[in-house]
């Protein structure tokens, strides 16, 4: 027999169950019907104080539904719909997969459930994953709050912890954070004079790299089309990049959709590219290894072929038992140097962060400022210098 309350839904005592068995509404559904809530108890006013609770927490928006999820399904599934709906691409996709093996590995709250997790654990479980990089532990945290938000709009938890003030310590990494490696002017001098006896295409390719700061993979996709001579830019559309299989591929877009951009041609590019000839089929790769796109990999070898011939980044040991001089590579030189050079000169020519962060493919000029934070400051030195030696010069 129904027993109701004032204003407290459905009470009533069921005999199969041998517990008083309470009943509201929840919400109504898309299509309409109602969706009830059934709590449980062993008296009438046990049922009654958990109802009263309840619907209090559905006026306010502020009701969750009990749910097994943990975090890392949530962030697993979310991964794989973005996939799915082409919002990331695949090497995207290849990156933020291990990121979540990380916290699989590493941080305990990866196997609780969702619902069960204090601000307390998540703060133990960071301090487990110092031990990487500065940049690793930004996504590792962007995936958990992520993870959360979605967790929020399902009502499966009330709050996202990382959006409270104060309640979540970032961790900061254990490893020194890299420095900005570029090619000091002496070094790019002479990197450049190996570059004119070099052979195509990779002479090309390091000439584009060293005057336009694009990323490797972006030169590597780019086609005939994308270089006007006309207005004298490079339209930046695509890189390359891996699919799930870890096959190099031209991507569909640039590593970020702000890295789509025109970058201008400067004089000294506009050189090497205006007696480069045309290709028929303006749609074809401008670099190529017979029908396939050119793997980074073996550009990176080249470059460091290039600074050995060139001394740059070596240490010199006398001669051998044979009297050669023996060069061996004293810190390790990567293609993405070029990319930091080029900003390095565009920063001590005087440019604008705004500018810079642009012609890079920055999403946020932020971005800009914190990669070259020692350059800025280096720059602004030099120019208080200059400063202090002209006020001299006046007494």
């Amino acid at each position: 027999m129904s027993k109701k309350g004032n204003g407290e839904g459905t009470i009533y005592y069921s005999e199969s169950l041998k517990r008083w068995v309470g009943q509201f509404v929840q919400y109504r559904k898309s299509d309409g019907s109602l969706k009830r809530k059934s709590l449980y108890g062993k008296t009438r006013k046990e049922v009654r104080d958990k109802m009263t609770i309840a619907m209090a927490e559905v006026q306010t928006n502020s009701y969750i539904e009990n749910s097994n999820v943990s975090l890392v399904e949530i962030m697993e599934e979310r991964l794989e719909n973005q996939l799915a709906l082409n919002q990331i691409i695949e090497s995207t996709y290849i990156r933020t997969k291990a990121n979540i093996q990380i916290i699989k590995d590493n941080m305990q709250i990866s196997e609780m459930r969702i619902q069960d997790i204090t601000i307390n654990d998540i703060n133990k479980s960071l301090k487990t994953v110092t031990n990487y990089s500065n940049s690793v532990l930004k996504k590792l945290c962007g995936l958990l709050s992520s993870a959360y938000d979605i967790a929020v709009v399902n009502k499966i938890v009330n709050s996202n912890p990382f959006r409270i003030a104060g309640a979540i310590i970032r961790p900061k990494s254990d490893k020194e954070t890299k420095k900005v490696d570029a090619l000091t002017i002496e070094e790019q001098k002479a990197f450049i004079a190996q570059l004119e006896n070099y052979y195509e295409p990779y002479k090309t390719i390091f000439y584009i790299a060293t005057y336009s700061g694009m990323r490797i993979g972006e030169i590597l996709a780019l086609t005939a089309e994308d270089i006007d001579y006309k207005n004298r830019v490079i339209h930046v559309k695509r890189t390359i990049t891996r699919d799930k299989e870890d096959n190099i591929i031209i991507g569909k877009t640039t590593k970020t959709y702000s890295g789509q951009r025109d970058i201008p041609i400067i004089n000294e590019l506009f050189k090497v590219l205006k007696d480069r000839p045309i290709l028929l089929n303006q749609k074809e790769l401008l670099f190529r290894e017979k029908d396939h796109p050119i793997s980074p990999n073996v550009v990176n070898a080249h470059f460091k072929r290039i600074c050995k011939n060139a001394e740059i980044r070596v240490i010199k040991v006398p001669t051998n038992s044979h009297g050669r001089k023996i060069m061996m590579n004293s810190s390790k030189v990567n293609t993405h140097m070029l990319r930091h050079t080029f900003a390095t000169r565009c920063i001590e020519s005087g440019m604008q962060a705004v500018v810079l962060s642009k012609i890079l493919g920055h999403k946020e000029i932020q971005t800009t400022l914190d990669t070259y934070t020692s350059v800025f400051e280096k720059f602004k030195n030099d120019e208080v210098e200059k400063i202090n030696a002209l006020m001299s010069e006046l007494h």
